[in-house]
């Protein structure tokens, strides 16, 4: 794929994995619009842009094991300040600052605020992007509890700030693909996501105002690594799947709204990186959905 720039603007896909919020797009309501010629998208990053995003996520968690089950259900919601430092031709840089941090965690008729979530504000978690604005690696928030959470959602979900765009203009139906290949978010874990992300053009939308094409992606992984649940962690493999949409805007690139689903079944056996009391075979399941709002 050639090289492209890529819009600051762009970063409305942060969540997005889809990240969360409301914004174009099929959950996020838009009108319908027709284009009646292969329409092309082009991003540009900037120097200086700034974006801001309201990210929200619900989590359900399940462990089983010999004499033990527990489900675990979280929900956070967080809003970023987004600004592009460095753009050069190899690499650009870009700063995310955690400005509102509030998260929840449920278990069984008990509900707790999630400290991990809310010791996220002030902080700021470093980018550094290719020049098509792939995820290369992230320093700054090394040891963050709650980026160490379950197997690596978020992750997952900030991998995906700039989803790839097709090689020339695009119509109904147009697909394309890209490795899926999640870098690890703090030395704290070692995490391995291995797969494949097809992405498929399902309409054109207006949302805001905004001209959007409305794509689907579709993600199948295998995992491995370690996966956490209120405090006891597991060395896991196994597999999951990622589905979801975006609106990403036809004039600047940027993903205007975006939501995504993940689903993980992973399984261990022997010991428990945290307790000796987490011995024998180990069932864990998750699913969250995550959605993104571009603010301003």
């Amino acid at each position: 794929m050639e090289v492209r720039r890529f819009a600051a603007t762009a970063l409305l896909v942060l969540g997005a994995v889809w990240l969360l919020g409301a914004g174009c797009g099929g959950a996020g309501g838009g009108r319908d619009i027709t284009m009646d010629e292969p329409v092309g998208v082009e991003r540009v990053f900037e120097k200086g842009d700034v974006l801001k995003y309201r990210l929200k996520a619900d989590n359900q968690s399940g462990v089983k094991r010999t004499a033990y089950e527990q489900t675990v259900y979280s929900q956070t919601e967080i809003r970023t300040t987004n600004t592009f430092t460095e753009v050069g031709e190899d690499k650009v840089d870009m700063t995310m600052r955690f400005d509102y941090a509030v998260g929840s965690i449920t278990v069984g008729d008990r509900v707790r605020p999630d400290e991990t979530v809310s010791g996220l504000r002030g902080k700021e978690l470093f980018f550094a992007l290719d020049p098509n604005g792939e995820v290369e690696s992230w320093t700054g928030l090394s040891g963050e509890a709650y980026l160490e959470a379950g197997a690596g959602q978020m992750a997952m979900l900030l991998y995906e700030v700039f989803p790839p765009l097709p090689d020339g203009p695009v119509t109904l139906g147009t697909t394309w693909k890209q490795d899926y290949d999640v870098p690890d978010i703090t030395s704290a874990v070692d995490r391995d996501f291995i797969g494949e992300t097809t992405y498929t053009v399902k309409g054109f939308k207006e949302k805001y105002q905004i001209p959007c094409i409305d794509i689907d992606r579709v993600t199948e992984f295998e995992f491995e690594g370690r996966a956490e649940q209120a405090g006891e962690v597991w060395l896991m493999s196994g597999s999951g799947s990622i589905t979801g949409e975006a609106l990403i805007s036809i004039e600047d690139g940027y993903v205007v709204y975006g939501t995504t689903e993940v689903t993980l079944d992973l399984h261990g056996e022997g010991s428990s990186v945290a307790s000796a009391a987490a011995t024998g075979v180990i069932e864990m399941g998750i699913k969250s959905r995550l959605s993104m709002e571009l603010m301003e």
